[in-house]
């Protein structure tokens, strides 16, 4: 009786530990397969030139502050998508082909089919629209966008204006340009909701780039991917800039599992979303979660 008891004891000890750190912000704890009750495979698309979204590329001068004042513990001060060139540069993850995410991509790949979208038309690729892309959903991974933003080198403005915020380099080590891949971000996610704890999960699995064309003319590319599992360590070193406090960075990892940015959908489970149904599918999805059952 009293080992029941023992065992009745520790196993409700050990499910509120799990319920408790799944509610610490930043925790990636998606639930087991055998507990998602209902599953969408969601693509967002950010907009990397909306005020809201203007931090995720943002520059940090350092003369400003010296390397270690401030923000300087991060190793990352020049936006998201900077830090995940730098990282590919650096070995520490693979990118991959947005249309064959079995395809690993090293930096030398990246540049060259980087350097043969600046030299033409794509470089012979064929080219996708930004808005109808991933047609085939049929393979849960089968999908991809990409784009990136370039948003010069200033810095924000001292006073909280409406200044847009500086966007990285602008360069990956002189390689090429990250001009045409700093305006837009998107990402895949699996919308679960979680039979266990009675709630939506949002389960982050790719962030992806997108050349975006600088003259406004081509429709935008899918670039590469990044598996969000691989590159968590360098979201943890990349400084979100807090242009009103000081006192209030955070890195890119909280931002994107606190969700404090603006996104929109463009694509659910392999069907496109049109730019006017964004919103409405969006409230669609949340009406959905709230009339599922509740304990």
């Amino acid at each position: 009786m009293k080992k029941a008891v023992s065992l009745a004891t520790a196993a409700l000890i050990g499910g509120l530990f799990s319920t408790v750190m799944a509610q610490i912000p930043g925790e990636r704890i998606p639930p087991r397969m055998e507990d998602h009750f209902w599953r969408r495979k969601v693509v967002n698309r950010i907009d990397l030139t909306e005020k809201i979204n203007e931090p995720l590329i943002a520059s940090e001068q350092m003369s400003l502050y010296g390397p270690t004042a401030y923000g300087g513990a991060y190793g990352e001060r020049n936006g998201v998508v900077q830090a995940l060139i730098n990282g590919l540069k650096s070995g520490k993850y693979l990118a991959y082909d947005p249309d064959s995410l079995t395809k690993s991509l090293t930096y030398d790949d990246v540049v060259k089919k980087a350097q043969a979208q600046e030299g033409g038309s794509g470089g012979g690729e064929e080219w996708d629209s930004g808005d109808e892309g991933f047609d085939d959903f049929s393979a849960e991974e089968d999908f991809g966008s990409d784009e990136f933003s370039d948003a010069g080198d200033g810095g924000f403005d001292d006073m909280g204006g409406d200044t847009p915020a500086a966007a990285g380099s602008g360069d990956a080590g002189g390689d090429f340009s990250l001009a045409a891949y700093e305006t837009v971000l998107q990402f895949i996610e699996d919308r679960i909701f979680d039979k266990n704890r009675s709630d939506m999960v949002y389960d982050l699995q790719y962030i992806q780039l997108v050349w975006v064309d600088p003259s406004e003319t081509l429709p935008d590319k899918n670039f590469v991917c990044f598996k969000y599992a691989d590159v968590l360590e360098t979201l943890e070193d990349t400084q979100w800039k807090n242009k009103y406090n000081d006192a209030e960075y955070r890195n890119m990892r909280e931002i994107f599992e606190l969700r404090l940015f603006n996104s929109y959908i463009i694509n659910v489970s392999g069907r496109g979303v049109r730019t006017l149904e964004a919103d409405f599918r969006r409230n669609q999805l949340v009406e959905f979660e709230h009339h599922l059952w509740s304990y």
